[in-house]
């Protein structure tokens, strides 16, 4: 009897450790004139596209910002495009203003170009060197009132 329940629990056990498998089978062809069989085994493995942005939160006029891409993968032939997207104003002017209505135009100068709403201000793909850019907010020559002047940038980021 005990061997009995012993043979009875190995069979059930090996049963329960079976684990099946589920693939595809090769075929295999055969080459008479080599006398060789050749079968191919499919490989694949997916990279999802990623990449990070780095914009300051704040500049104050007369100071540089750096703008980076890094840690880029993408599709082959693509690259990051970091463009200044507009303004807080309603004509995309780079223009502060104070509470109280005071209005102060400044330039943001990529180097020594003019930098315009639209323009792309840094492009980097998987392979570029150059992963970052200096912008300067340059302050006007002249102001007459006091005051807090306040406004943004907005930056667009374009996957092209």
């Amino acid at each position: 009897m005990k061997k009995w329940i012993a043979l009875t629990l190995a069979i059930v056990l090996m049963a329960a450790l079976t684990v099946p498998v589920f693939a595809e089978d090769n075929v295999l062809s055969y080459d008479e004139k080599n006398n060789t069989q050749t079968s191919g085994v499919a490989v694949s493995y997916n990279v999802d596209p990623t990449f990070l942005v780095t914009i300051p939160a704040s500049v104050v006029l007369d100071n540089q910002v750096t703008i980076s891409v890094s840690d880029v993968v993408l599709l082959y032939g693509e690259s990051v495009n970091v463009k200044i997207g507009g303004t807080s104003e309603t004509d995309n002017s780079f223009r502060l203003r104070t509470k109280e209505g005071a209005v102060l135009d400044y330039t943001v100068l990529k180097g020594n170009t003019t930098v315009r709403v639209g323009d792309t201000v840094l492009t980097v793909d998987p392979t570029s060197t150059e992963t970052s850019v200096k912008l300067t907010f340059v302050k006007p020559e002249t102001y007459i009132y006091a005051g807090l002047y306040e406004g943004t940038v907005t930056f667009t980021i374009v996957v092209e």
